[in-house]
């Protein structure tokens, strides 16, 4: 199943750019990261630039909110969901609504979302 990955960071005047890039990394460490001004975007279409983000997930035992929150993303053939920036670069999976620290926005192009979705994050129950 083909797919294509867009993840985007804005870098706060706050924040360390490379930091940013880090939260990004360490869930996606296979993404191919671009560095613009103001933000940090990552696309990729590789079968493994998910094989971190499931792996935290099985960890945390959280498959079953994740398949939750990834399918009410679901618009047309896009899935769209926010990561927290903080929790990233601690190598933690915490998908957020808002963040007043800023998230890590992800954006996931497939035909067939809710297949996709039940691929990579099958619910236990």
């Amino acid at each position: 199943m083909s797919f294509k990955v867009k993840v985007i960071a804005e870098v706060k005047p706050t924040e360390d750019l490379e930091k940013v890039k880090k939260s990004i990394l360490n869930i996606f460490p296979d993404i191919n990261i671009e560095e613009k001004k103001n933000e940090v975007i990552g696309e990729s279409d590789s079968n493994n630039v998910f094989s971190r983000f499931i792996e935290l997930i099985y960890s945390d035992a959280i498959r079953d909110t994740v398949n939750m929150i990834l399918k009410e993303g679901v618009c047309g053939s896009k899935i769209s969901f926010s990561m927290n920036k903080q929790a990233a670069f601690a190598g933690r999976v915490n998908l957020s609504k808002n963040s007043t620290l800023g998230s890590i926005k992800v954006k996931i192009y497939v035909e067939n979302p809710y297949e996709f979705i039940d691929k990579i994050v099958p619910r236990t129950i």
